[in-house]
């Protein structure tokens, strides 16, 4: 069993950039998949880079994104796909 004693904290220098995003309060189902395909797809992947393209933090948040690398979501205006054509 972990004891939580030794893991380190979060730090917040590495996580503040997050409290500048244009997403925060904005409607998560934008951001990440509910299987959807085609066109609705296209649509909610559309609504969530629009909020992306006037984020402040739309760099720090892409960078995050391909370097975690995380599997789900528009994350600074890179969807799934973007994200899988960017790595691979």
């Amino acid at each position: 069993m972990t004891n939580p004693g030794q893991l380190s904290g979060p730090i917040l220098e590495e996580w503040e950039w997050q409290f500048a995003g244009a997403c925060r309060g904005a409607d998560v189902t934008l951001f990440f998949p509910d299987n959807e395909r085609g066109s609705r797809r296209a649509a909610r992947e559309a609504a969530a880079k629009a909020i992306c393209r006037r984020c402040p933090v739309r760099r720090e948040c892409a960078a995050y994104a391909l370097a975690t690398p995380e599997p789900y979501g528009v994350w600074g205006g890179i969807s799934e796909a973007d994200r899988a054509q960017h790595v691979g």
